[in-house]
């Protein structure tokens, strides 16, 4: 299940260069959902049905994630939920990684409780490779999660592998809008049964968004002067804060079993200019 945002179809060439790759690894699952917003290019939709994929309407990243998992229906064994954006990454440049998943999640059941939930994140590598104004808000989402769960976890990577029972949990129960529901969804497994929650670290989630901006990095004189110009701003600062303090909201409230939850809609720059 993926979320996907991209009005200018910048998607295209990766997946065009590494076609092979793609549809072997989408031809991996049983089923594909991707929910895609309104204005995401209609030619890159197409591609991703004719690759096998069933697209439905998207919104917003919390929005997108429910329909996704609406549309994924309720007969699967279990549902990984990733943004197109990281899953592509993950393909092309941890492949191996990516298709030992299931195995790496099988293997955390072990003799203990099985999850429900897993908060695919990141290792320290590769979070270490996300810009500074993506890394410190992050930070404080995670240590929020983390002093909850009595466990260190990452849950901002936009990846999580869950199974029937969180399904329904979620669909049952959320109701963010954004991507706050990074912290909203494991609140609810937290909340009905804190044994059921659990973490992997990924070296395949490191950032992805330079991949698509080969030509505004060379015409900014490389990815460090690119990174400085687009994301250390105030405009991006402010739009990362912002989803900081609504998935911590969205935490406190979903472990306090307040109903009048709700988080203000993200600013453009979460989409635009990636999620990271």
């Amino acid at each position: 299940m993926a979320t996907l945002h991209d009005p200018r179809g910048v998607f295209l060439p990766l997946i065009d260069h590494e076609l092979a790759a793609v549809r072997t690894a989408l031809g991996s699952y049983p089923l594909v959902v991707i929910a895609a917003t309104p204005t995401t290019d209609a030619r890159l939709t197409t591609r991703l049905e004719q690759l096998g994929a069933h697209v439905v309407p998207g919104g917003q990243a919390g929005e997108g994630r429910r329909a996704a998992l609406t549309a994924a229906g309720g007969d699967q064994p279990a549902y990984f939920s990733c943004d197109f954006d990281r899953w592509l990454h993950w393909v092309r440049s941890w492949p191996q990684e990516l298709a030992a998943l299931p195995a790496r999640v099988t293997r955390l059941g072990g003799k203990r409780t099985p999850p429900w939930y897993v908060c695919l994140g990141r290792t320290a590598r590769a979070f270490a490779t996300h810009p500074a104004a993506q890394r410190l808000p992050e930070t404080a989402t995670n240590r929020a999660l983390s002093a909850a769960a009595r466990r260190p976890l990452d849950a901002a990577a936009g990846a999580a592998w869950l199974t029937p029972e969180a399904a329904e949990l979620i669909l049952a129960s959320s109701h963010e809008p954004t991507a706050a529901t990074d912290l909203e969804w494991p609140a609810l497994i937290l909340r009905r049964d804190p044994t059921r929650l659990r973490g992997l670290r990924c070296e395949g989630l490191e950032w992805e968004t330079a991949d698509v901006h080969t030509a505004e990095i060379i015409s900014a004189g490389g990815l460090a002067a690119w990174t400085r110009a687009t994301f250390d701003t105030p405009a991006m600062w402010a739009a990362r804060l912002r989803l900081a303090a609504a998935s911590g909201a969205a935490l406190e409230c979903v472990l306090s079993e307040d109903p009048g939850r709700g988080s203000a809609p993200l600013s453009s720059a979460h989409w635009e200019r990636g999620r990271g």
